[in-house]
């Protein structure tokens, strides 16, 4: 059975949460897909659920929208610490039901969320009095059940202070790691509180364990860049690929996309070791890193600028050695 989103609705009384009675709906963009209905009648609340016959969710979109128009009746609800806790008959053979849980948000909206799933509620706007019309929808198209999600401002604060650490021109790395360490267990605590939502949220939170201590880090980081790229931020395909590598060599295995440039003592920039043959450069090009002969002419580039840096060096010392001149 394909997941069924997060739905509504139903009570056992009006005063259970008076805010659910009326017309809802839910849209995709312009779309309506979904349209609930709670009524107050003499048995206590009835509720309706309108929808397409047949769709699929991946928990991040709605997809394969098709068929008519069905209406479901919420066949049992009750109230659970303010919330409504609702179950639908799915009307195919040997299927579960249903459960949902309401909340009415102190904006006078709903949100709805499919209790088997930690997942992102729909958000739910009251209708016009008169019956909304639902779609036209695309079999083809996949509609995002969720349009917006809030950016943690502490979790903005951390990266921007992660990033200015790193553009002061003289690094004490000793200040530094000490305080990444802490910036990393914060964020830490942000993951584990559920408090990080947005593409942005995720992205900052890549590059605080990009910036971590071993395997662990880097192999988290590039997860939590992923989902930062699932949820809308482009920027965030880089990181992960980045994070891909560096979790590679931190393993002793080679490096797979060639984001990572190393400079042994007193050698020569390197990103060895690196497999050059497993991915293509068009793949490459898909996960924004450059294709093999660009990375050349960066590798080399580090080497000319750090060969000028050192000429710079030795002409200033050997000025500096001259005896006065005695005229």
């Amino acid at each position: 059975m394909p997941i069924i989103l997060p739905l509504l609705l139903a009570a056992s009384s009006v005063s259970a949460v008076p805010c659910a009675d009326g017309n809802w709906i839910f849209h995709s963009g312009e779309t309506a897909l979904f349209h609930f209905g709670v009524r107050s009648s003499e048995k206590g609340l009835e509720a309706s659920w309108e929808r397409p016959q047949h769709f699929e969710s991946d928990e991040e979109s709605v997809t394969k929208v098709r068929g008519p128009i069905v209406r479901r009746v919420a066949r049992s609800a009750r109230p659970v610490g303010g919330d409504l806790e609702l179950t639908f008959d799915d009307p195919e053979p040997n299927s579960e039901p249903d459960v949902f849980r309401v909340h009415c948000e102190k904006d006078g909206t709903l949100t709805a969320s499919y209790a088997a799933f930690r997942t992102d509620p729909l958000h739910l706007v009251r209708a016009p009095a008169t019956k909304p019309i639902l779609g036209p929808w695309d079999a083809a198209r996949a509609y995002p059940t969720v349009t917006s999600r809030p950016t943690n401002a502490e979790m903005t604060a951390i990266f921007e202070a992660d990033q200015k650490d790193r553009m002061t021109p003289s690094i004490d790395w000793a200040v530094v790691g000490a305080a990444d360490r802490k910036r990393k267990a914060r964020t830490q605590e942000l993951l584990d509180s559920g408090a990080l939502h947005s593409g942005d949220d995720f992205y900052h939170a890549a590059f605080l364990f990009q910036h971590g201590d071993g395997p662990n880090d880097y192999l988290k980081a590039h997860l939590l860049a992923t989902i930062a790229a699932a949820r809308g931020k482009p920027q965030a395909v880089w990181i992960a690929a980045a994070t891909l590598d560096r979790y590679l060599q931190s393993i002793g295995k080679p490096q797979v996309l060639g984001t990572q440039f190393m400079v042994p003592n007193a050698g020569k920039t390197t990103q060895d070791p690196y497999d050059r043959t497993l991915i293509s450069d068009a793949l490459r090009q898909a996960l924004h890193v450059p294709p093999l002969a660009e990375q050349e002419k960066q590798r080399q580039g580090y080497d000319d600028e750090a060969a000028a840096e050192a000429k710079v060096a030795n002409d200033n010392h050997d000025a500096a050695s001259k005896p006065a001149s005695t005229e």
